[in-house]
């Protein structure tokens, strides 16, 4: 039987994962200038309940009510809209991620992601980058993060690679080593990771936020991509609509459902204080080869008296 210390590491490993995750909507909320959200890159593990790694937010955002394309895109280099879409603009956000994590799942490749949130008191950054094989079979996720306020500036690096049955968690903060385990590959992590290396807690935050129109249709090396522009926020719990004074997004998606490229930028003003958030994604389908045993990438591994990746 596991011991109480065991269970707790377990609990710690599982909830860090699971914080991860679900990042994305993270950043400072305009509706509220008293209390600045969590960062999108974890400084410490939480105790988030594991079953919330691939659930939607409780209170999900409307889909986005698709307004009036000022032209006409050209569609008939479209055999079938991607899932989630139609010839007006985005109809399922739910649909369109879906189809997204399906076909990103079968591709290797590399997603990167960066956002950068500021206030007149406050600036946080985070960006990602994670490679995955084909299936997940073997994923390498890195993110980084800081966190500048009056109080002085902490920085964060978390790292989790994975092969078919193992998982290797490392977190650095300011210079410490705050998590450094192994653990084995259950249902649980692989829902984690599905997430993590689909982007999908960013990428779901921006399709709801955004009345998407379809802007364009064009084929570029054989590939048929949709192009969708977003210039009116939709709504959402974390920016006041009133307070909005900048609103902007594009999402590029294949015909097969793969989101390829998205920005998003949203400025609020709220007692003549202004913040800012921006967010942007790549996904580069690519060869990737990685080791077969779970390991810390070297550039982030703080050496020590044993430096072997045990």
């Amino acid at each position: 039987m596991p011991s109480k210390r065991q269970l707790q590491r377990t609990a710690v490993a599982v909830g860090l994962l699971a914080l991860i995750a679900l990042s994305g909507c993270a950043g400072l909320s305009d509706t509220d200038s008293s209390t600045p959200s969590a960062t999108q890159t974890p400084t410490a593990a939480s105790t988030t309940s594991p079953s919330t790694i691939e659930s939607s937010p409780s209170t999900p955002s409307a889909t986005p009510t698709p307004t009036a394309s000022p032209t006409t895109p050209n569609t008939t280099l479209l055999d079938q809209f991607p899932a989630g879409l139609t010839d007006t603009g985005l109809s399922n956000v739910t649909q369109m991620i879906r189809a997204h994590q399906t076909t990103a799942i079968k591709t290797p490749g590399v997603v990167t992601h960066r956002t950068h949130t500021n206030a007149s008191t406050i600036s946080i950054a985070a960006s990602v980058r994670v490679a995955a094989e084909r299936n997940l079979t073997r994923v390498q996720y890195v993110a980084q993060g800081q966190r500048i306020t009056r109080n002085g500036t902490q920085n964060t690096t978390t790292a989790i690679t994975a092969n078919e049955t193992s998982v290797r968690q490392y977190t650095v903060t300011d210079g410490n080593v705050t998590l450094d385990n192994r653990r084995n590959r259950t249902e649980l992590f692989t829902r984690g990771l599905r997430g993590l290396s689909t982007a999908r807690g960013p990428l779901q935050g921006a399709l709801n936020r955004g009345n998407f129109t379809v802007t364009n249709v064009s084929k570029v090396d054989n590939t048929t991509s949709v192009v969708l522009r977003a210039d009116q926020y939709a709504g959402g719990q974390r920016y006041n609509a009133q307070n909005i004074v900048t609103y902007n997004a594009t999402v590029r998606i294949t015909a097969s459902g793969l989101i390829r490229s998205a920005t998003e930028r949203i400025v609020t003003e709220r007692n003549e204080n202004k913040r800012q958030y921006n967010f942007r994604y790549k996904f580069k389908p690519q060869s990737v080869n990685l080791p077969q045993r779970p390991q810390v990438p070297a550039s982030i591994r703080l050496k020590s008296g044993d430096d072997s990746d045990s």
